[in-house]
C-alpha cells in the first residue's frame, strides 16, 4: 500500500514536472520567432523563459508569446479528453485523484500571473 502511494504521488510531480517544462517551452518557441534574444533557464522557483524584445516588435507577437502555452495546448487536451471519453467511461475518483490528474494539466494551459502581466503589459 505504502509503495503504491509512493509511485502515485512519484508520477504526479514528474508529470507537474514535465507539464511546467512543456509550458515554457511554448513559450520559448514562439518568443524566438520575434524577439531579439530568448533564454530559457531554472532558478528555484522552477524553469522560466526571458525574451528581450526590441522597441519597434510587434504587439501581438509579445502578447502571444505570453499566453502560448494556452493557444497551442488547450486543443490537444481537449481533443485528448474528448477522445478518452468516447473510448472509455468518466473515471471514478475521489477529490484526490481528480487532483492528481487536473493540476498537471492546469500546470500545461492556464497561464500564470506572469504571463498575464506580460500579455497586458506588452504595449508599454
Amino acid at each position: 500500500m505504502l509503495h503504491e502511494t509512493v509511485w502515485v504521488f512519484g508520477v504526479y510531480l514528474v508529470a507537474c514536472g514535465v507539464a511546467w517544462v512543456l509550458h515554457e517551452s511554448a513559450h520559448y518557441a514562439v518568443h524566438s520567432l520575434y524577439a531579439e534574444s530568448v533564454s530559457f533557464g531554472l532558478n528555484r522557483r522552477g524553469p522560466y523563459v526571458d525574451a528581450v524584445y526590441e522597441a519597434s516588435a510587434p504587439t501581438l507577437a509579445i502578447r502571444i508569446g505570453s499566453v502560448a502555452p494556452t493557444l497551442l495546448y488547450t486543443p490537444l487536451v481537449v481533443v485528448g479528453i474528448a477522445g478518452y471519453l468516447s473510448a472509455y467511461p468518466l473515471p471514478q475518483l475521489d477529490p484526490v485523484g481528480w487532483s492528481l490528474v487536473a493540476v498537471p494539466l492546469i500546470i500545461l494551459i492556464f497561464p500564470t500571473g506572469g504571463d498575464i502581466q506580460a500579455c497586458l503589459e506588452a504595449a508599454h
